[in-house]
């Protein structure tokens, strides 16, 4: 997977449908990883944390078939080793004061949002999202609504998406959502680029562009930082909100 390192050639991609893997002026983060114990007992306990499976599969469906109340039941030794999907679309207290992950918010979220603005990119919204998978665990073949910086926080992940992705998921697909959210029968390793992703590593994935990822034999999560109608220039129109 090629890299994109300086807003000149990040312009030139923001609005394609082809991921790459953000380093240099455009993600110039470091971090230490958040602590897994906090994390997986903070964010099991957040009324609007989605636990699922994540069963490792060909479609979206397989990933998200629930699990929430054997998974929240589990001791927190058992629970940071379990198999299971686990995604938080508003972090509330996590974010906060000394919420697990409020360093990370601090350190590379708001610089992130306020470095971007300052380069001339605009968008409507702006909000991070944690994601967590088990060992084994998939978010399986699907595409997201908005565009995602995918930053790893703790542990090793396998990024895939697809070098040419509007011959596999044309518009009218992708308006189908989740139910032709299925991997394609016809794709080969020449069809898919793969990014290894580990702590401090980001990728960028564009709006629509369909995508898998894979943990290992260890529980992982990331920060996903999603926008929303996002350009590569200012738009004085645009409300540039931050979540």
């Amino acid at each position: 997977m090629k890299s994109v390192e300086i807003f000149a050639q990040f312009e030139q991609v923001l609005q394609g449908k082809v991921a790459h893997r953000t380093a240099g002026e455009i993600f110039p983060y470091q971090f230490v990883s958040p602590e897994l114990d906090r994390v997986v007992e903070e964010v099991r306990e957040h009324p609007k944390t989605r636990i699922a499976r994540g069963t490792r599969g060909d479609r979206l469906q397989q990933t998200l078939e629930g699990t929430e109340t054997e998974f929240k039941a589990l001791p927190l030794r058992a629970a940071v080793r379990a198999p299971v999907h686990m995604s938080l679309f508003e972090l509330g207290p996590l974010r906060e004061g000394d919420g697990a992950l409020a360093d990370v918010i601090a350190q590379v979220y708001n610089p992130l949002v306020a470095l971007w603005q300052n380069k001339g990119v605009s968008w409507q919204k702006v909000y991070p999202i944690l994601f967590l998978s088990g060992p084994g665990c998939s978010t399986n073949y699907h595409w997201d609504p908005s565009s995602v910086l995918i930053v790893q926080l703790y542990g090793r992940k396998r990024f895939h998406s697809l070098q040419d992705p509007l011959r596999w998921c044309p518009d009218a697909v992708a308006d189908q959502g989740q139910p032709a959210m299925v991997r394609p029968e016809g794709l080969t390793d020449e069809d898919i680029l793969t990014c290894e992703l580990g702590p401090g590593d980001a990728v960028w994935s564009p709006s629509r562009a369909p995508h898998w990822v894979d943990a290992y034999d260890e529980t992982a999560f990331t920060l996903s930082i999603a926008f929303t109608d996002i350009a590569p220039e200012a738009n004085p129109q645009a409300e540039m909100l931050v979540l």
